[in-house]
């Protein structure tokens, strides 16, 4: 049977984890460890549409210039609209007006015994935004520090407000938690919030490049890899599928181009067989056969040149330049012969190692689809449409040579007959097995599906399921995901063992992945789904979908992909107690809560940093989730969509701070409010609202962020 398959089905809405405190949405940490405890009292507030360009871009007013080498100026920083006789009004001191509601959204500032986020000190310059039901028409944004003697005092009609570049640059070096007074004016009445943040003594390096889509149906235009530097106001596009250079993707079958069975919205058009006029099959609509539809579920080659990602069905794996000027084309870490035979059909999420990437090897680790015995084995038909029994480990060597080189794997640029092609390809792929690419033994029993390898290239982590979809995903229908870990003993792998901490029966532990230094692997864990039952609609042969019916699926209603009330933990390399992140926790006052924000997909920064005398260590992590911002929006679900939850997703930052004596302190999250920022490299930007998830965060070698003069939000 051939399916339609959406990249942005099933790679757009992907991975979520658990509840620290199991299925009790009263529970959060509030010290960022692995206590417990309630919830402070929401202050309510409404979410907001898109803010207008206002604040943020008054002049420092220092004429004397006795401001030198201070952070916070004198003089009041006034918008535009705001002139100095509208701010008096403060000055006075009016009563305080407790009624109402008011809520600080951006940063997430201290709440009782609970700390405010920590920025590294290099990284994008905060927004403050809040929300308010009351009316106000001025606005004081006022910052205090111990080791500054004047207050910052910033005065706008907007309810967003960015901090100057200027100002944040100076503020690298303040080691005292700053105070952040927002005080609203109405009817001679002022209502304020306070709470604070603090900077820590290390920047955080790197770029990030992430995958954006606007709709859960495959176009070229509906999804792209979106980039960015620590620091930059906005984001540039990296790659589109329409970039990538390739003779061509083949079909589960590698008989045809891949393409020829995909329907478009609403069409029953009949698949294509050996019988059948190509004319009249259903093709991906804006789509040549055999060309790239999607750049999702990508990896960082660990050069930062490229990445290779999991193409839409059958989920084959391509690498791709995101170098200016080059970018899409095929890498010059990847042979010709190695991108052959990465064109294998049900392939699942990959992973590489520095420690073997190097100028004789260049593993890549990966999931494989096993479809039977002989003669469905790897070695002898490795295209085959039969749909696999279950997922294991395999690697890849991006530098392989094709053994047989008088025999060309033939192009796939048009629709070539049954037969001769296919068999083709079946041989010149199956003969590098062993050599080029080929199974990693783990001694699973269920599927062992998407893999995270150490930063030592010593050991492999990755998920054991019951259920794995064809891509190589725990699948929505799972009712199980634990972690394990496998040594990765040059190519031949060995006994797989559960992590502790990780592969705990009560929940659902997956998409790992391992710190810079290799001391942490972070995962996502949710509840075990309330329904062991749940069904995902099917294409028949005919291109007709086949429904079905789900009963209630109760309080946890998913299985361990894009799990609605997952949650990021981290645990020891070698296992121990989970640590839950406080990051996991939007603010309070919003009226969100983790259950329900799915958050997921965490990757961390490429290196660990230490403070200046060397005891305390700082990690950085990004993951996304589906917390309420501004411009959120619900994608339309596409006809073999599950019953998942279809709220958009963005990108936010978790601080993790390790001390001397092995203490963990987490932070709560700092949203990434650039990356819906589109600059235009003449100064200017677009804001463009689209779903924001599967980061990767590496010294990638992508366009840089031209400057933006008014930054939109």
């Amino acid at each position: 049977m051939r399916r339609v398959s959406a990249c942005a089905l099933w790679i757009l809405l992907l991975g979520c984890s658990a509840s620290g405190s199991g299925d009790d949405p009263s529970v959060v940490n509030p010290s960022g460890g692995t206590g417990s405890g309630p919830i402070p009292p929401a202050q309510g507030g409404t979410t907001q549409g898109p803010l207008p360009n206002v604040g943020g871009t008054g002049t420092i007013l220092d004429p004397d210039g006795s401001g030198a080498g201070r952070a916070f100026p004198v003089e009041p920083l006034l918008d535009a609209d705001v002139s100095a006789q509208d701010i008096a009004a403060f000055a006075a001191d009016p009563a305080q007006d407790a009624s109402g509601s008011f809520c600080v959204v951006e940063p997430q500032l201290s709440n009782g015994a609970t700390p405010g986020t920590l920025f590294p000190r290099n990284w994008l310059r905060p927004r403050f935004r809040w929300e308010t039901t009351t009316g106000e028409t001025l606005w004081e944004v006022r910052l205090t520090n111990e080791d500054q003697a004047d207050p910052l005092r910033a005065y706008t009609r907007s309810t967003t407000w960015i901090l100057p570049q200027e100002i944040w640059e100076k503020m690298k070096e303040l080691q005292k938690p700053t105070t952040v007074t927002i005080r609203g004016l109405a009817g001679g009445a002022v209502r304020q919030v306070s709470g604070s943040f603090s900077i820590a003594p290390v920047d955080a390096g790197g770029s990030m490049v992430f995958w954006s889509t606007t709709s859960s149906y495959v176009t070229p235009t509906s999804s792209r890899l979106l980039g960015f530097s620590v620091g930059d106001d906005g984001v540039v596009p990296t790659l589109s599928a329409t970039q990538v250079q390739t003779d061509g993707i083949p079909g589960e079958d590698g008989a045809v181009a891949r393409g020829y069975y995909a329907c478009g919205e609403g069409e029953t058009r009949p698949a294509c067989t050996s019988s059948t006029d190509y004319s009249a099959c259903c093709d991906p609509t804006g789509f040549e056969y055999g060309q790239v539809e999607c750049v999702g579920c990508h990896v960082s080659t660990p050069d930062g040149k490229a990445v290779i990602f999991t193409d839409n069905w059958p989920w084959n794996k391509v690498a791709a330049s995101i170098e200016p000027g080059t970018a899409g084309a095929l890498p010059d870490t990847v042979t010709p012969y190695a991108a052959t035979v990465m064109k294998q059909p049900w392939l699942g999420m990959q992973a590489l190692s520095p420690a073997h990437f190097t100028d004789t090897e260049r593993i890549l680790v990966t999931s494989y689809g096993i479809r039977g015995a002989d003669p469905l084995n790897p070695s002898t038909s490795p295209f085959t449409n039969t749909p696999p029994a279950r997922h294991d480990l395999a690697w890849f060597n991006l530098a392989a040579v094709d053994p047989d080189p008088t025999t060309e794997f033939p192009p796939v640029t048009e629709l070539p007959s049954y037969g001769g092609p296919q068999g083709e390809r079946q041989n010149d792929v199956g003969e590098g097995f062993g050599t080029a690419w080929g199974l990693i033994a783990t001694g699973e029993t269920q599927n062992a599906v998407t893999p995270s390898w150490s930063t030592d290239g010593t050991k492999i982590a990755y998920v054991s399921t019951s259920v794995a979809s064809t891509d190589g995903h725990p699948d929505w229908t799972a009712n199980d995901a634990d972690i394990k870990v496998v040594p990765y003993n040059n190519r031949a792998g060995g006994a797989a063992v559960p992590l502790e901490g990780a592969s705990d029966p009560n929940f659902l532990e997956y998409y790992p992945e391992f710190s810079a230094d290799d001391t942490f692997i972070a995962f996502a864990r949710a509840p075990i789904p309330s329904a062991t039952g749940r069904c995902i609609p099917t294409q028949r042969t005919d291109g007709s979908v086949q429904t079905c019916t789900n009963p209630a699926l109760g309080e946890n209603p998913d299985g361990p992909y894009y799990n609605r009330n997952g949650e990021i933990f981290i645990v020891p390399q070698a296992g121990g107690v989970p640590i839950r992140l406080s990051a996991n926790d939007p603010v309070s006052c919003t009226g969100d809560t983790a259950r329900g924000s799915i958050n997921s997909w965490p990757r961390w920064s490429p290196r660990v940093e230490t403070s200046a005398d060397g005891t305390t260590k700082y990690y950085f992590l990004i993951f996304s989730s589906a917390r309420s911002y501004p411009g959120e929006f619900e994608l339309t679900k596409a006809r073999l969509t599950p019953e998942i939850s279809n709220k958009s997703s963005q990108l936010y930052m978790a601080p993790i701070v390790v001390a001397a004596d092995g203490t963990v302190t987490t932070y709560p999250a700092i949203y990434l409010w650039n990356q819906n920022i589109i600059a235009d490299g003449q100064g200017g930007a677009t804001i463009q609202q689209s779903s924001n998830l599967t980061p990767a965060w590496d010294d990638f070698s992508i366009p840089p962020v031209p400057p933006i003069i008014n930054v939109p939000y």
